[in-house]
């Protein structure tokens, strides 16, 4: 045999045993990775120990009972109190800060599941003050592959700043930034809430939807299911649509393009973030907004609903949508078509469009659902809600405060943690996919896709 041959030999035994080591690699970093059942176990005592940890709540709120409308004590709960200071300071003095609050909130430093590992997601919040609820509602939905951006209003006290930059020094995955001092419909909102979007745009890290988070929401959805529901939701954007009111830029230069209203809260891709950061549309838009009322509500629906202008990935026709939502589009298109009107909502069924957030207005006819209290215009959801939030198919709740029947807070809270931890993988979230947003990107023709909100045109 020839010296060459001998070579050849040496060299494929060489390619196996190097395809054999990245292959045991790789089968490490998968188990490193990913939570065995002991890990699993491990989160659901430590979850205990979070509800433990809240004076009195096991005792007086009967959670469970409360969302399947089993309770007798209602009452009970609808007048528990919880002090926020009080309860910072049980942990906030402790030497090692970042494993005191790792404890305190039961934050997980793997992922649940190889399906979310894969997945990453992206959240951004725009924070003022409560230090202890941004931390609940970071906990809710904190996983060490999703990345999470934290501006903070230029006019919060140094102590919660501090509080917050706390949380990325003990976090690697959590960006903390200062934004200008921040007014109700200013231009503030928007550019807090946008700094964070381009922050994440600029990540590596390969996060795949992104879901803004008031630092008064709660997740309605847990991490696995948001994976999921974005899976169904196919790139699609997410954002409510309605007339924008003149008055607010009336007195301005013309808007670049078709104004549209929305919301804050909206969910997109990280396609759709790459390219907003980087159009320049988008970005005469933007500053157009500098000089109108409540920029932050006519952003999201704008850039991705005037697909002539601006050719957002996932985005949609919000004119012809308008159409639909109006019957406009039906008495100019009339056919034999049957439209199913189907309000009923569940867990994973939703009735409407929009899901990014759930929220009920005072105008609204819907106004006597609430059963906590109205303010600034909305409410602040209350104990008795309960039962409707455990099955409302939106991702997250606005709004519950500390101030205001506290039990309704952390009743979500423990109802959404333990639904995550129950590692219950058999639930089904096709009917996110048959909204019309993901409908329409796999081709289907327009005048066959339903565009259904209870209210008619308006989106909550």
């Amino acid at each position: 045999m020839t010296l060459l041959f001998h070579l050849r030999i040496v060299l494929a035994i060489l390619s196996a045993t190097a395809v054999v080591l990245v292959f045991i690699e790789m089968n490490r970093q998968h188990r490193a990775n990913t939570a065995s059942p002991n890990i699993t176990e491990e989160a659901r005592k430590a979850f205990e120990t979070v509800i433990d940890s809240v004076p009195s709540y096991r005792s007086k709120v009967e959670c469970e009972d409360i969302i399947s409308m089993k309770s007798k004590r209602l009452n009970v709960a609808e007048t528990w109190n919880f002090d926020e200071k009080l309860y910072w300071q049980s942990f906030g003095e402790q030497p090692n800060i970042c494993q005191a609050i790792k404890k305190t909130f039961g934050l997980f430093d793997k992922p649940l599941s190889q399906e979310e590992y894969e997945f990453p997601l992206a959240f951004s919040m725009l924070v003022h003050d409560n230090p202890v609820q941004i931390l609940f509602l970071l906990s809710a939905l904190y996983q060490p592959q999703n990345q999470f951006c934290i501006a903070i209003d230029g006019g919060a006290s140094d102590d919660f700043q501090r509080q917050m930059y706390m949380l990325a020094d003990c976090f690697p995955n959590i960006f903390v930034m200062m934004t200008t001092k921040v007014r109700w419909c200013d231009f503030s909102v928007l550019r807090g809430v946008y700094g964070c979007v381009q922050y994440l745009a600029r990540l590596q890290s390969d996060w795949k939807y992104y879901q803004y988070l008031s630092g008064v929401d709660l997740p309605l959805k847990t991490n696995l299911e948001m994976v999921r529901i974005f899976k169904q939701m196919n790139g699609s954007f997410n954002a409510g649509i309605y007339d924008l009111e003149n008055y607010r830029y009336k007195h301005h230069a013309m808007p670049p393009l078709t104004l549209w209203k929305s919301s804050l809260s909206s969910t997109f891709s990280r396609e759709s973030a790459n390219f907003m950061v980087s159009n320049p549309k988008v970005q005469e838009l933007y500053d157009y907004l500098k000089s109108t009322i409540c920029p932050d509500e006519s952003f999201w629906a704008t850039i991705a609903g005037n697909p002539k202008e601006i050719p957002m990935p996932g985005g949609f026709d919000a004119a012809l949508w308008k159409q639909k939502l109006t019957g406009e589009w039906d008495h100019k298109h009339p056919s034999n078509r049957t439209v199913k009107k189907d309000n009923k909502y569940g867990v994973y069924k939703p009735e409407k469009y929009y899901i990014s957030r759930y929220q009920i207005w005072y105008e609204r006819k819907t106004r006597s659902r609430c059963h906590g209290k109205f303010t600034s215009g909305s409410c602040v959801f209350g104990v008795a809600d309960l039962p409707m939030l455990g099955i409302r198919p939106e991702l997250v709740a606005h709004k519950l405060y500390f101030s205001v029947q506290p039990g309704a807070y952390f009743c979500l809270y423990e109802h959404v943690r333990r639904r995550a931890l129950a590692a219950d993988t058999n639930f089904n979230v096709e009917a996110y996919g048959d909204l019309p947003g993901p409908q329409l990107l796999r081709g289907v023709p327009f005048e066959l896709v339903d565009i259904r909100a209870p209210n008619g045109y308006e989106y909550y």
